[in-house]
């Protein structure tokens, strides 16, 4: 769900658009450099959907900016966890905003303008198992993070260490041993994404 990637931990990431996941014949038996071991993180037990901005009402609602693509699932929840500790909420009611990057959400417990002053710029989060079936060729940011990227001759080019969201599309920032390389997030640079086998294969721009 979508603030700042760059500054955001992975297992805080929720629902963004991928490219289709395309199996490719096997890559060239040619022995070439792995990329420096990187312990992929488990995945996380809460994924953000929002950070609270300001009250709404005198019944204690609060307007969340949201941080996912798929804002509908989020009439479906019953809990939201608030802030660092993860308190857990029961909810009301969520209202989707008409420009679709705010929501409206009532809980339980907090009932007034004042109890919501505090919470101002926390952020909101579902648990793992009350996310959304992804459709295929989509995945969530801490299934990507990590991955090992490799050319479509199989050289290692690093591990995808971060994802930076540009508004036309996400780009992968992956390094390794060469430094650097920032990739497209578009069919035509992602040629298959294998987060069982820990792998993304990409065509790198004729500038790497």
């Amino acid at each position: 769900m979508s603030d700042s990637a760059a500054n955001t931990p992975p297992d805080q990431r929720a629902a963004h658009t991928r490219p289709p996941d395309r199996r490719r014949e096997p890559l060239s038996d040619q022995p070439h450099a792995a990329a420096p071991p990187t312990a992929r993180e488990a995945a996380p037990e809460y994924l953000s959907i929002g950070r609270i901005r300001t009250s709404h009402g005198v019944q204690g609602a609060f307007k969340m900016g949201l941080m996912t693509n798929h804002p509908e699932a989020l009439r479906r929840l019953r809990t939201v966890y608030i802030g660092d500790a993860r308190a857990p909420h029961q909810v009301r009611r969520v209202q989707l905003l008409g420009n679709g990057k705010e929501a409206l959400v009532t809980v339980a417990d907090i009932t007034t303008p004042e109890a919501v002053a505090p919470l101002r710029g926390q952020t909101v989060w579902m648990a793992l198992a009350d996310a959304p079936r992804l459709p295929e060729g989509e995945y969530y940011h801490y299934q990507l993070l990590g991955l090992e990227v490799v050319d479509l001759e199989g050289r290692s080019l690093g591990r995808l260490a971060e994802i930076l969201e540009t508004g036309a599309n996400d780009v992968y920032v992956v390094r390794g041993d060469q430094g650097e390389l920032l990739l497209p997030a578009i069919e035509a640079v992602i040629q298959e994404v294998d987060p069982e086998a820990g792998r993304m294969v990409v065509n790198p721009p004729e500038y790497y």
